[in-house]
């Protein structure tokens, strides 16, 4: 976080009071109290505080709250450099959204002005850079409508029960659900699962998408989510290459049996995704008859 007064003093030999407030998503982060003569404009720095005499410059960490990939910025400067009567204060805003699915994520530099030029020739600046992104536990957010049964099993990931692929990293920017549904099957085989004196009868399902059908491009796809299931569990693979490619034996590959999301940049295999492949295995339901 970086402080910027581009112009905050209309009038000379006065004594002025700046304050600035920034807000992430409608909540305060901080603030800063600025008080000197009107002809001195502070240097460009990190974030002080005339307040506290001899502190050191701090580069404040922020954590705002994310709702639906995107959150609203807003700064706020007010300026007292006369009597009231005289010279009220001068104030001065903007603010604007940050949508995380149209700026590529996670580390990017932003900045905001807050201004008025119509009224006053306060002009104020503060830079920022998002330095990294996650999925938390917060407080519920209500939904409107009548009350109804959430799935959590996956919380707080919002995606369910769906295995997904995303464009960039943490889920974000263009999205596609692998959905395990008839048409998208390649096979199935039954097993006996021995568990000791146990046998289980196990179904394996393998469905198979090319990603050019997926509505994301080859080679773009940075992060992959692997959901928990109700019944049984599944594994993702992902190819370098189509199914139909040559060299699709021979391309490298990368499966994730766990829970949860990843980036394919942690594991070398960033932007190289052509083809998915999920096997999601799961108990046989055998219908017993009754007499």
């Amino acid at each position: 976080m970086k402080w910027m007064p581009n112009n905050y003093s209309e009038a000379r030999g006065h004594v002025h009071e700046l304050e600035w407030y920034l807000w992430f998503e409608g909540r305060q982060a901080f603030s800063l109290f600025d008080k000197g003569d009107s002809d001195v404009v502070p240097q460009t720095g990190y974030f002080t505080d005339s307040r506290n005499p001899g502190a050191y410059p701090v580069r404040p960490m922020i954590y705002p709250l994310v709702v639906n990939n995107r959150f609203k910025v807003r700064l706020v400067a007010i300026e007292r450099d006369g009597p009231q009567k005289i010279d009220p204060d001068d104030t001065a805003k903007g603010e604007f959204y940050i949508d995380l699915d149209t700026k590529y994520p996670p580390v990017s530099d932003w900045r905001i002005i807050a201004a008025d030029p119509r009224n006053t020739d306060l002009n104020v600046e503060a830079s920022f850079q998002l330095q990294w992104l996650d999925y938390v536990d917060t407080a519920e957010i209500a939904e409107d409508g009548p009350p109804r049964i959430i799935d959590k099993s996956n919380y707080p990931y919002p995606w369910g029960a769906n295995v997904m692929v995303f464009e960039h990293w943490l889920g974000l920017g263009r999205k596609a659900p692998l959905k395990l549904i008839d048409p998208n099957r390649a096979s199935r085989r039954e097993y006996w699962m021995i568990n000791g004196n146990a046998a289980r009868r196990m179904v394996q399902d393998l469905y198979r998408f090319n990603v050019n059908q997926l509505g994301v491009a080859n080679d773009t796809i940075s992060s992959v989510y692997v959901p928990k299931l109700n019944a049984g569990h599944v594994t993702v693979t992902l190819y370098e290459h189509d199914f139909s490619d040559g060299r699709f034996a021979q391309g490298a590959k990368k499966s994730f049996g766990s829970v949860g999301l990843f980036n394919l940049r942690d594991t070398g295999f960033d932007d190289r995704v052509s083809s998915a492949e999920v096997i999601h295995t799961y108990p046989k339901v055998i219908h017993r008859d009754v007499h």
